[in-house]
């Protein structure tokens, strides 16, 4: 317990509650999503998906977890539009398909790759073109067919869907601690707490000031 009466939680209690969220936050907009038409028939032509901005952001955060977004995001989708079981296959396991972006976070490290904008373009594209791909190769293998794969799920909305996930890790990014590394991120806000704690009880930091400027300094109290 804390002086204020919190209560500090562990590591893996915040890893949960992050993961909890970002899996209520995908549940909540394929809902949205499959309703939406239903709830405004005069609404937009083109829909999209935030299946991959949401998977590459728990990646940076915490890494392989981020396959259990894949996974319920694939199911729940399956779920609501009653497809069969073959479908369960393409869009779970396609969507798995996008670890293979753990690959580059460990040769680039993710610093890398969230601090600069091209860096995290390309991990956005490089995602979207695993995900297309891992759909496309299951297809083939349950017999519904690689090219039959791409013309049925692949077009103008999800095109769509990459534009808008580049746009939101963009965002993302700018934000603080959201795209980065969670235990980087909390070893950066500890370290900046301890600083503030320590100026509040020292003051300010002594300012260094070299030979130069010290003897212009004194030169001035001697001259009055």
């Amino acid at each position: 317990m804390r002086k204020n009466g919190s209560r500090s939680i562990s590591l893996r209690e915040y890893r949960l509650l992050d993961l909890f969220i970002f899996t209520l936050v995908i549940v909540g907009f394929n809902l949205l999503a499959h309703y939406a038409p239903v709830l405004f028939p005069d609404g937009a032509l083109f829909t999209f998906t935030l299946t991959l901005p949401i998977i590459l952001l728990v990646m940076i955060r915490w890494g392989w977890q981020s396959v259990f977004i894949a996974v319920i995001d694939g199911a729940i989708y399956c779920l609501l539009n009653n497809f069969d079981w073959q479908i369960y296959l393409i869009l779970i396991l396609g969507n798995c398909f996008s670890m293979l972006l753990l690959l580059l976070v460990k040769i680039m490290d993710k610093q890398k790759i969230t601090g600069k904008i091209y860096f995290s373009v390309l991990f956005v594209v490089l995602g979207w073109l695993l995900i297309v791909l891992g759909r496309a190769v299951v297809a083939e293998i349950v017999g519904i067919g690689f090219v039959n794969c791409i013309l049925s799920f692949y077009g103008l909305p999800d095109l769509l869907s990459l534009a808008v996930a580049v746009i939101l890790i963009l965002v993302f990014r700018r934000l603080d601690g959201m795209f980065e590394d969670q235990k980087h991120y909390l070893i950066r806000k500890d370290k900046e707490r301890k600083e503030l704690a320590r100026r509040d009880e020292f003051g300010d930091e002594p300012i260094e000031i070299d030979e130069e400027s010290l003897s212009i300094l004194n030169k001035y109290e001697d001259e009055l």
